[in-house]
């Protein structure tokens, strides 16, 4: 009886030690899925490059990758949200230039810092603003657009997508520079600004290219110029302000991926090599291409570079026009 208890407790102390491995192994390979938080709705440009990196870099990673749309404050929320996120590779926000530049300067209340409260993974993609004119106004510059503002405060009123976004203060800049008196008219979106352009109700906008490409094409409207530092391929013939000797204008909105704070960059580095395949594949650059963007991968240390040069450009212009949200 003795050497019978003794040889089952041998048995379950063997298949204990021999167990214990399988388990761990089997826990060292259940991850989290990879959440990519996007600041807005679905159905948006931000949520569009979400789902196109979630398709790819699902395959690349080998991991479940899911997009997590938490919109409000103009993306504040989201980026809250995961400034605040485990610190361990798997909860990454999807920015733009608005959310990292254009809220911490024009928000009275801002709960994070762009710079010390995000890891920056790198960028993803670019594009354009467009000052665009209705086909009628007699404008063919953006040069003639400002002398007619001069001579008719109503000329000089220019439509943006949303207050305090870069469009707003493109066009604010663009009037303290010459002396003209600049009055932006905040809508809600592109698309009712394009309409009211369309109509010949407002005297311009400024706005996303690819709102306004296919109507200028069709001649329903007039892009005057973009801003970058090379032409747009989706306009190749319409100028940049650049060359118009506006050479403050050179740089291009962005959308970039972002992890909270603490994350070792260790733990980036698979995410980063994975993310600059991805942005390479033809069908990526076809995806953006189709909502106005363009594949633009850029390095953590360049991204958080950008960040830091535009919060710096655009601070001084943000506080001489007195716009702040409350």
């Amino acid at each position: 009886m003795i050497h019978r208890r003794l040889l089952l407790a041998s048995l379950a102390t063997s298949t204990f030690v021999l167990a214990a491995p399988a388990l761990q192994a089997q826990g060292a390979t259940r991850q989290e899925p990879l959440k990519l938080i996007v600041g807005y709705p679905a159905g948006g440009s931000a949520d569009a490059v979400a789902r196109m990196l979630a398709d790819k870099l699902k395959d690349e990673l080998n991991t479940t990758v899911i997009v997590d749309n938490r919109p409000g404050a103009g993306g504040a929320i989201a980026a809250e949200h995961v400034k605040n996120a485990p610190a361990d590779g798997r909860t990454l926000l999807i920015a733009n230039t608005h959310m990292m530049v254009m809220i911490p300067l024009t928000f009275k209340v801002v709960r994070y810092d762009p710079v010390k409260d995000f890891q920056p993974v790198g960028r993803v993609s670019s594009f354009y603003e467009a000052i665009a004119v209705p086909s009628a106004m007699p404008a063919t510059t953006v040069a003639q657009w400002i002398d007619l503002a001069r001579a008719n405060r109503k000329d000089g009123s220019f439509g943006v997508p949303a207050p305090g976004s870069i469009s707003q203060f493109i066009g604010y800049r663009l009037g303290k520079d010459a002396n003209a008196d600049m009055l932006p008219v905040p809508y809600r979106g592109g698309a009712p600004l394009v309409q009211d352009l369309l109509g010949g109700q407002i005297a311009a906008g400024i706005l996303p290219i690819a709102d306004v490409a296919a109507h200028h094409q069709a001649g329903k409207l007039r892009v005057l110029a973009v801003n970058g530092a090379r032409r747009s391929e989706l306009l190749p013939g319409v100028p940049t302000l650049a060359e118009m000797g506006l050479r403050q204008f050179d740089t291009l909105e962005w959308v970039g991926l972002f992890a909270p704070p603490a994350t070792p960059r260790a733990a980036l580095q698979p995410l980063q090599t994975a993310l600059a395949r991805v942005l390479a594949m033809n069908d990526i650059k076809a995806g953006l291409a189709k909502i106005g963007m363009h594949s633009d991968p850029a390095t953590p240390d360049e991204l958080g570079r950008l960040i830091a040069d535009e919060l710096a450009k655009w601070g001084p212009v943000i506080k001489a026009s007195g716009f702040l949200v409350d």
